[in-house]
C-alpha cells in the first residue's frame, strides 16, 4: 500500500514535468507523557518562500494517512498542526494519547521550491515513546 502511494506521487510529479528529489532527514527520538492537557509534536520544516503540496504520515502499523491538503487522519488526538500558508510545514501533533500510540512513525512532505520549481520529497522517521505519569 506505502509503495504504491509512493509510486503513484512520483508518477503523478513525472507527468507533469517536475523533477523529484528525494530528502531523507535522520531519525528523532522523543518521549512523552500522557497529559489532558499537554501534547507533543514531530514535523519536517518547509522553507520560507517553498510550498508544501502534501504531507502523509505513516503510523507503527505501516498505514499511511494524509494529513494535507485532506485531512484523513483516523484519531481525534493525533492531528495536522494547520498554520497560515507562508508558514505551513508538514507537523503533526499528539495530544492525550495512550503508551499503544508508542511507536516509530514517518511524516512524508512534498514541497515545491519557489527557486525552480522543481519538487522534493522529505522523509523523517520519530521514534516516539509514550509513558504513563507516576507522579505521587
Amino acid at each position: 500500500m506505502i509503495g504504491k502511494t509512493l509510486l503513484f506521487v512520483f508518477a503523478f510529479f513525472i507527468c507533469e514535468g517536475y523533477s523529484v528529489t528525494e530528502i531523507r532527514l535522520p531519525d528523532r527520538y522523543l518521549s512523552y507523557i500522557r497529559n489532558q492537557h499537554l501534547g507533543t509534536s514531530i514535523g519536517i520544516p518547509t522553507a520560507f518562500f517553498n510550498t508544501m503540496t502534501d504531507c502523509h504520515i505513516i503510523f507503527p502499523s505501516r498505514t499511511m494517512y494524509e494529513a494535507f491538503p485532506l485531512n484523513t487522519l483516523p484519531h481525534a488526538n493525533v492531528f495536522f498542526m494547520d498554520s497560515v500558508d507562508l508558514f505551513r510545514s508538514c507537523s503533526i501533533g499528539f495530544r492525550d494519547v495512550g503508551v499503544e500510540f508508542s511507536g516509530t512513525y514517518e511524516l512524508l512532505s512534498a514541497s515545491v521550491h519557489f527557486s525552480d520549481n522543481s519538487v522534493s520529497l522529505t522523509r523523517q522517521r520519530f521514534h516516539l515513546t509514550v509513558s504513563e505519569p507516576n507522579f505521587g
